[in-house]
């Protein structure tokens, strides 16, 4: 490990690792919120550390050294395991787990490095666990998810071959049968690692940028859809999303609805509990509404207490049973609000969309049903 050769792909290594670990902590220090992003940055740093103890290693005592290389090797991998399941919202493994796998491989290097030297074993032994981990990380990005990402695949393939690779090369050591002072043949195995490790290094890290900027964007794009106080759709996107489902229904010949809905007296919870409770209610009604709709059901907020559902291949019968539902069920359980609870009802209106009508009409037909249900005493619901 000492060759010419060897130290050049070292500092080749160290210069590319080094651009790396800095730039992922300077996304990591700006987008403090991206999942993973952390102990990914941390990950490289100790893998810049593995690569500057082995340009070291000629002028450091070789047990000690490979001590250091092992233990900074087996934390690169886990910390990657970890910042995997942090982003794809797995449990990642605890730092128990951590401190004792830790314990194990350090154990088991210390013995094969002073009490029975096995330089052989001893690189088998750090392979075989490194590529599990990325195996493992590999495993962890791969969901269904990944059909919606597609910057996930990068980050698989770069964690999948590498951990394949590390395998391959562990089980090679274990299965081949070489003198433990072969030191020739364990340089080789080393510098191959070391050229297969630098192409993943780019793979993966090029994958962690490209996650977070898919994070960042799928975040922007949340902003852009979602009313911030309830996280159901906007006024636009509700919109957009109701164009199309209108001109899809028309094609396939089935029934839409629409539920425009108002919260009754909304305006006196605010000036007798204050806004905070204002936004409360708002946040009430829509979980307790999402919660007894179907998944295909869509619920924007159009306004400030105004909201519009529209329920796919539901003709008017069935969406006014719905509807009475949804206002039983909003009358039913009140707002708890700091001084008790606060009574919450709603007006709704209820229309169909004819074949061949815009949904401005039809909107306009549902606005004047829902009104109509307000100057009938609130509470209630008219089909238009």
């Amino acid at each position: 490990m000492n060759s010419p050769t060897f130290q050049i792909l070292m500092l080749l290594t160290v210069i590319l690792v080094v651009i790396m670990t800095v730039v992922l902590f300077a996304v990591q220090q700006a987008n403090r919120e991206i999942p993973g992003l952390r102990a990914w940055a941390y990950s490289y740093l100790c893998g810049l550390l593995l690569c500057v103890s082995f340009l070291l290693r000629p002028h450091v005592p070789e047990g000690p050294a490979v001590i250091v290389s092992q233990v900074l090797l087996f934390t690169s991998a886990w910390l990657n395991l970890v910042a995997t399941q942090i982003y794809t919202g797995r449990r990642p493994w605890t730092r128990t787990c951590f401190g004792w796998a830790l314990l194990i491989v350090l154990g088991l290097a210390s013995y094969l490095t002073w009490q029975q030297p096995e330089p052989r074993l001893r690189l088998a032994l750090i392979l075989g666990a490194g590529g599990t981990l990325m195996l493992l990380s590999a495993l962890a990005m791969l969901s269904a998810e990944i059909r919606r990402q597609p910057e996930r695949y990068l980050f698989t393939l770069a964690c999948g071959t590498h951990g394949l690779a590390l395998l391959a090369t562990s089980l090679s050591l274990l299965l081949i049968q070489t003198h433990p002072t072969d030191l020739e043949r364990l340089d080789f195995v080393a510098q191959f690692v070391l050229i297969e490790s630098i192409v993943v290094l780019v793979m993966r890290a090029f994958g962690v940028v490209m996650l977070a900027n898919a994070h960042i964007t799928a975040e922007l794009r949340h902003f852009a859809e979602r009313d911030p106080l309830t996280s159901i759709y906007n006024r636009r996107s509700f919109m957009t999303l109701l164009d199309k489902s209108v001109n899809l229904m028309q094609r396939m010949n089935s029934p839409l609805s629409l539920l425009g809905l108002d919260l009754d007296h909304f305006k006196r919870i605010n000036d007798t509990w204050g806004h905070g409770s204002g936004d409360q209610a708002l946040r009430h009604f829509v979980q307790l509404t999402t919660e007894h709709l179907r998944n295909e059901d869509v619920i924007g907020r159009v306004g400030g207490e105004e909201f519009i559902i529209f329920l796919p291949n539901t003709g008017l019968e069935a969406a006014a049973c719905v509807a009475e539902r949804l206002r039983a069920l909003i009358e039913s359980q009140p707002v708890a609000g700091p001084h008790g609870p606060i009574a919450l009802t709603v007006s709704i209106g209820v229309t169909l969309i004819a074949k061949g009508e815009t949904q401005e009409a039809a909107l306009q037909r549902m606005d004047e049903a829902m009104y109509r249900a307000k100057a009938k005493g609130r509470n209630r619901v008219e089909l238009a």
